[in-house]
């Protein structure tokens, strides 16, 4: 007997729904498209315990046939798609006819759906793939489909869904994304009986954005408008000061389709280059409308990644889309900041601001406005470059040695040398008996206030914020900070959830004053593992080094002598002084003798 076999389709279906049935959200991402495609104006996604028990989906679409309603449960069966051909020019968001048998395959399913000049609609009840019942009903035009107990069938697969806040989490990211793409439509997500978001129809792209994001986010955002013979780009992009951490707050569609596109996100940090610092990501919305011959949607399981024929191209149209709109953006702010009160003008009748970004500007060829910034060699840290160096002279490591253990506390004791002044406003220089050691002004900055915070407790008291500070996090984010706040109250602050991912702070510890809070927070939940449970002491740490960060003496910032001596005395007093706390090195000391030996002297 043969040892290969064709596999029943029930088994077929479950299979297929590992690769389409990720979590709850992929359901409802799967069934909102088909409602898209429906050409609904209003649709309406109703969840409980995450998804878990219920997914439900109503729409009031153009509805189905009897005979089409069952045909849709089988697989490979589908509207859209009929040749080759077809499958080289997708329009629609659904294509493969796999989502409707996949999500019935591993759940409790209830199709009611009836056509706009039908009598009676048709209900379908499936179980774990197996079609129960077929009933004629009396309900709307559209289509409502029910998803109860999600892999009931597939016990293994339901141990690995995460818990319900952070379910609903992704489930409201997922409906954020399909809203933006589509703000022609109505939109309304109820979880546990209570409405997490409620958009009507929207009259542009911006509209929609005050709808999610609220009015100061939206009101920041600059319009993109690229056009060409074949694409067309368009969307809302934030200036650099609404600088994120990841990438979970830049939107990006294909053709309304929301993509996670590597290339696409190279391209926005490409023309975002020199305006963030590394590692650090815009707010943006971006829209793609591309020939569908142009672009292959058909290179992954859930359509979340697409391929583009000419990727070169379309890189290079993102990039001079946004190098476009963020030129003008910042010729528009610098105009602003021309016309200022007379107060704020040097005797030249010009403030300095206005007098460096028109500088700035005009300084610049005009071609490399939209032109990326070239990537520097970075060197090893405390590299020395020499634009001489005889023949002869010793090699690196023969005349500085080793770098000093990074456990090192020789420095204590440095608010007693001499101090010889600043290097380039970054690094501290002192006079040892024996050399000259320069600090790293911010690092050591950061060291001790890392250190300060990681001994406080809310038993040094809290600050009332006048007036309370609101907080926006996309829904991921929100979730962490949901499932944080008994551990933040514990330290000293006081926040409140607004629903959705919008919080209101109305305390923080005394110690982080300095600090704002906003920031503060979303730096934390930005930086940490969305579905991280961390323990209270970590937090306390991702806090202290969230804050010292953001609260430090900064690199290039001119110290007074006095301001030295403080900073020098309060390192002093620390028990590890060698490296800040993200582990760079904050001092570093050049010997006597190493100096004699550069200089042929020993």
């Amino acid at each position: 007997m043969g040892k290969i076999k064709v596999l029943p389709d029930q088994l077929c279906n479950q299979i297929a729904a590992g690769e389409v049935v990720e979590r709850p959200a992929a359901v409802v991402k799967e069934l909102v498209e088909n409602s898209v495609d429906a050409a609904s104006h209003r649709i309406r996604v109703l969840v409980h315990k995450g998804g878990r028990s219920l997914v439900r989906v109503v729409d009031d679409g153009e509805g189905m046939s009897p005979e089409d309603a069952l045909l849709a449960l089988e697989r490979h069966a589908t509207s859209k798609i009929a040749s080759v051909q077809d499958l080289q020019n997708i329009r629609s968001m659904g294509f493969r006819g796999e989502a409707l048998p996949s999500i019935a395959a591993v759940s409790r399913l209830e199709m009611i759906t009836r056509e706009k000049d039908a009598v009676f609609g048709v209900r379908i009840l499936v179980e774990g793939g197996t079609i129960r019942t077929v009933d004629e009903v009396g309900c709307p035009p559209g289509t409502s489909v029910t998803v109860r107990d999600l892999f009931f069938n597939v016990p293994a697969r339901r141990k690995f869904l995460r818990a319900v806040d952070t379910e609903a989490a992704h489930i409201s990211d997922m409906f954020l994304r399909q809203a933006l793409a589509n703000p022609e439509l109505s939109w309304q997500l109820v979880h546990q009986d209570r409405t997490v978001h409620d958009f009507p129809k929207a009259a542009s792209l911006r509209d929609r954005a005050y709808q999610v994001f609220g009015a100061t986010l939206a009101k920041s955002l600059f319009p993109v408008d690229f056009n060409t013979e074949n694409v067309v780009i368009r969307g809302l992009v934030g200036p650099p000061e609404l600088q994120r951490a990841n990438a979970r707050s830049l939107f990006l569609f294909v053709n309304k389709r929301p993509v996670k596109d590597a290339l696409l996100t190279h391209a926005v940090l490409t023309a975002y280059d020199t305006l963030l610092p590394k590692g650090s990501y815009p707010f943006g919305i971006l829209l793609l409308d591309v020939p569908p011959p142009l672009v292959d949607v058909n290179v992954h399981p859930t359509k979340r990644e697409v391929r583009f024929r000419d990727p070169s191209l379309v890189l290079e149209m993102v990039r001079q889309a946004l190098n476009e709109a963020l030129a003008s953006a910042m010729q528009a702010s610098w105009a602003r900041s021309f016309y200022v009160s007379s107060a704020s003008l040097n005797p030249t009748g010009k403030s300095t601001a206005a007098r460096e970004g028109q500088s700035a500007l005009s300084s610049l060829p005009q071609a490399d406005l939209h032109a990326s910034k070239r990537v520097q060699p970075q060197p090893e840290p405390v590299q020395l470059t020499w634009l001489h160096r005889p023949m002869a002279s010793p090699s690196d490591q023969e005349l500085f040695g080793p770098s000093p253990p990074l456990n090192s506390s020789a420095v204590l004791g440095s608010s007693s040398l001499k101090i010889l002044g600043q290097l380039a406003c970054t690094y501290i220089l002192l006079e040892a008996q024996d050399g000259l050691i320069l600090i790293d002004q911010h690092a050591a900055h950061e060291r001790i206030c890392y250190e300060r915070l990681r001994r406080t407790s809310s038993s040094s008291g809290s600050q009332r914020l006048a007036p309370p500070q609101v907080l926006d996090l996309p829904p991921v984010e929100g979730d962490a900070l949901k499932r944080w706040l008994p551990d933040l109250q514990a330290l000293g602050f006081e926040v409140e959830p607004l629903g959705g991912g919008s919080f209101v702070i109305h305390a923080m510890p005394s110690v982080l004053k300095p600090v704002d809070p906003g920031l503060l927070l979303r730096r934390l939940v930005e930086k940490t593992p969305a579905e991280d449970r961390t323990p209270r002491a970590e937090l306390l740490e991702h806090l202290a080094h969230t804050a010292a960060c953001h609260s430090s003496v900064r690199a290039g910032q001119r110290l007074q002598t006095e301001e030295i001596r403080h900073l020098l005395a309060e390192l002093d007093a620390l028990e590890l002084s060698a490296t800040c706390p993200h582990g760079r090195p904050l001092w570093w000391k050049i010997t006597l003798d190493q100096i004699q030996r550069f200089f042929y002297r020993s």
